[in-house]
């Protein structure tokens, strides 16, 4: 289904600018907060993004190595909804099972609970390369009162490499979390933001830091068509403005350049390296 709702065109990418993004060192052991997060996002649905990633794994380390690109959740407790996780969605590297998850990944969709992907080791969705540039989209869509979509293209603008799951299920996304965020490079924490308690939404130490590099961040509160994806990436705001847009993000200048006034925040003190092309 491909849907395209439009807006004004404007702020249009400003050529000449370095080449800057955001390096995450995936350090589990260090529990160091650095989650870039956005306090008051659009609603879940509908809603498209567009990330540049530089995945450098595998990690290391004695903790389930669990990766954040991003999550769309609750800034809190995983399981707000009387127990139960609901209202969330995100899209990165997850480990295979057994013996290969210390160094084998994934790409995969997490919603509902679950991570989907292709389980097999080396059946289509496998992170390889590591240490390469990955352009990424994702897209998420309700279409009726109790069904959602949620697309994940790991290798754009190759559309064949892409991981899809549709819900069919009334009490999903049927209310907001307590405390709605998007957030990028690390999960919430589980006792929620400033708690420093070192904890992800999993309960693993580290929160799930992403490790590699995350740049070329355009973030729209609506489903692009496939083909205005295309026509965003050659140029923001071309056809639809960004609800968030920074396509080299530094550590100190995360602010948002599409001009809608929708700057993230850093929860605590630490930051990720930066990066220069």
């Amino acid at each position: 289904m491909d849907v395209c709702i439009s807006s004004s065109i404007k702020h249009p990418v400003v050529s000449g600018v370095a080449t800057t993004g955001l390096e995450w060192d995936g350090n589990q052991e260090a529990a160091l907060r650095r989650m870039l997060y956005w306090a008051t996002p659009f609603a879940i649905y509908d809603a498209t993004y567009i990330f540049k990633a530089f995945p450098k794994g595998p990690k290391t380390g004695t903790n389930p190595h669990y990766w954040t690109m991003f999550f769309w959740g609750n800034n809190g407790t995983f399981i707000w909804d009387a127990g139960s996780a609901n209202t969330y969605y995100g899209a990165h590297p997850y480990p295979f099972d057994g013996a290969d998850q210390d160094t084998g990944q994934n790409w995969e969709v997490s919603v509902i609970s679950n991570d989907f992907s292709f389980v097999t080791p080396n059946a289509g969705a496998e992170v390889d390369p590591w240490n390469s540039w990955y352009t990424q989209v994702f897209r998420a869509w309700r279409e009726s009162a109790t069904v959602t979509h949620h697309e994940f293209y790991w290798d754009w603008p190759d559309t064949a490499k892409v991981i899809e799951h549709t819900i069919d299920f009334a009490p999903w996304a049927d209310a907001d979390p307590p405390t709605p965020c998007i957030c990028v490079g690390q999960a919430p924490d589980l006792n929620g933001v400033g708690a420093n308690s070192g904890q992800s939404w999993g309960g693993f130490v580290g929160y799930e830091e992403y490790k590699g590099i995350i740049r070329g961040m355009q973030f729209y509160n609506s489903l692009l068509s496939l083909a205005n994806v295309t026509s965003e990436l050659a140029s923001p705001g071309s056809v639809v403005t960004p609800w968030y847009l920074n396509l080299n993000p530094t550590p100190s200048d995360v602010t948002d350049k599409s001009g809608s006034g929708n700057h993230p925040t850093w929860d605590g003190a630490s930051r990720p390296a930066l990066w220069q092309g």
